[in-house]
């Protein structure tokens, strides 16, 4: 049995757990990133099919013009000078289609009140009033704003669910569902959902919105490299099945294989549920598992990627948010497993021809149960056990339903398609290792923020936390939660000075 010893052990690959390595192999530890997939970058993963690149979840990223949270991170860790960016259109990243009637989110705080105006010229000043508590809310949170504060700032903020504080500021109901017409990039349920959680991903992607031009798994490549300049490793095919724990501290962690990572400290990238699971330890009660296990997970989805025949449909540099009903909280609401309400719609410029899409990504709500006849298959690229023809004829025919939704939306898109690709919950569920195929991990609930807001340290002194089910999720959100895991480390006051003072690197 091989024995590998190092400063920190990080269980997941993840954005979460590579951001996390990053931080900390810059100052100076010794760290191992364990990946059980072929891919690293967990949601940041890429994949081609028909000679094009796709993106597996990561379809746009907010808060990346110079002096912005996320920028200042990424420029710390040398990545701003190295990434592939496209800026989307100022005027609107965002648009909201309701009753065939369209709705622009344009960035900026100033232009997306008047964007929103546009359309709802009586209400500007409740719009306003809006705009200013999103700003307003996204300051009580320190790390959001990449310093250390008390953390009972935010406790001032947390206590609202969205609707009803929407409902403060917006007198039109729809008015309110416009603007969080994009809640495919949230999930949630429009009553318990934190309204925190509203107004800090909607402001990340008011402040700036980008598409990473040569796909977000470079965020991935790059933060591998990081880890590895500085003495770090990333190890792939590495299945973590066991953390054990003695005299109050974390040991080893051991693979499937029977080989021991040895280390002082260790983060586990992976959804709690399944960490908990891996754990040997009598610190963490069975009562906190048994919490932690019936917490309830964001809904999962489906996504359908288009390639597309040469100079067919026109591009977009915005995204669409196409809602077939009023509700735009129908299909999470009601736990969708047939026909689709609304759509999230991603655009890929064909660099040969300017001006034309090259290929098209759409994002739709999706029950986990609607698989349960499939549910105890698994398929990746390195356990490529086969799903059945049912299965394909599902997604075969649940791709036709969505394709004949979208054709008065997108003129000509069934002639446009050369060929199709489809990802289902069980798809995310065997990639990203989540519970049900979960996009956002758990859900928060402001009937209960305390139990399903899960904190970065754990009983375990030496194990630590990190991911999107901890704080937030997101590019950013997780960005955050990565630093503040680092922190728990090294001081959170040193690192977000650290991050602060780094010059520029573009």
């Amino acid at each position: 049995m091989q024995e590998n010893k190092y400063d920190i052990v990080i269980i997941g690959a993840g954005l979460g757990g590579l951001v996390s390595g990053a931080l900390l192999s810059k100052e100076g530890f010794k760290v191992c990133v364990l990946e059980k997939n072929k891919q690293i970058g967990g949601c940041l993963q890429s994949f081609g099919f028909d000679g094009k690149l796709f993106e597996s979840a990561i379809h746009y990223v907010g808060s990346l013009a110079e002096n912005q949270t996320l920028f200042k991170i990424f420029n710390y860790l040398g990545l701003m000078s190295k990434l592939s960016l496209k800026r989307l259109d100022t005027n609107c990243y965002d648009q909201i289609i309701i009753d065939d009637i369209h709705y622009n989110m344009a960035q900026g705080h100033d232009a997306f009140v008047e964007s929103i105006a546009s359309n709802f010229p009586n209400h500007l000043s409740e719009i306003r009033n809006y705009m200013g508590d999103i700003v307003s809310t996204c300051k009580q949170f320190p790390l959001y704003n990449l310093r250390n504060g008390d953390a009972q700032e935010k406790n001032a903020v947390t206590g609202f669910g969205l609707k009803s504080r929407l409902s403060e500021f917006i007198s039109n109901p729809l008015l309110q569902q416009v603007l969080t017409g994009n809640n495919l990039l949230h999930g949630g349920h429009f009553e318990y959902s934190p309204y925190y959680m509203h107004a800090l991903i909607q402001n990340s992607y008011i402040e700036s919105s980008w598409k990473c031009k040569e796909g977000s798994a470079q965020i991935a490549k790059l933060l591998q490299e990081v880890i590895k300049e500085n003495g770090g490793e990333v190890i792939r095919n590495i299945e973590v099945v066991k953390m054990y724990e003695k005299d109050g501290l974390l040991v080893y962690a051991e693979d499937k294989r029977g080989e021991r990572y040895y280390a002082k400290h260790f983060i586990s990238n992976l959804h709690p549920q399944v960490s908990f699971q891996l754990l040997e330890s009598n610190l963490i009660r069975p009562i906190t598992v048994r919490r932690l296990n019936s917490l309830e997970n964001t809904m999962s989805s489906f996504i359908l990627n288009l390639s597309l025949h040469d100079k067919q449909i026109p591009y977009r540099n915005h995204n669409i948010y196409y809602h077939k009903q009023k509700d735009v909280w129908k299909d999470v609401h009601e736990n969708i497993q047939t026909s689709p309400n609304s759509f999230g719609i991603f655009f890929t410029e064909d660099e040969a021809n300017p001006g034309y899409a090259r290929s098209i990504s759409i994002l739709t709500y999706l029950n986990y149960n609607a698989l349960n006849k499939w549910s105890d298959s698994f398929h990746t690229t390195a356990v490529r056990e086969k799903r059945n023809d049912d299965y394909q004829d599902f997604k075969q025919n649940y791709s036709e339903t969505i394709i004949d939704s979208l054709q008065m939306i997108i003129p000509n898109l069934k002639q446009a398609i050369k060929a199709k690709d489809a990802s289902t919950p069980l798809t995310f569920r065997d990639y990203l290792n989540t519970p049900n195929g979960s996009m956002y991990g758990i859900q928060k609930d402001i009937r209960n923020l305390t139990a399903t807001t899960i904190a970065t340290r754990t009983k375990i002194p030496n194990l630590y936390l990190t991911g999107q089910n901890i704080n937030l999720h997101g590019v950013l959100g997780v960005s955050i939660t990565a630093l503040l895991t680092a922190s728990e480390i090294i001081g959170l006051d040193y690192l977000v000075n650290k991050i602060n003072i780094e010059p520029k690197n573009m």
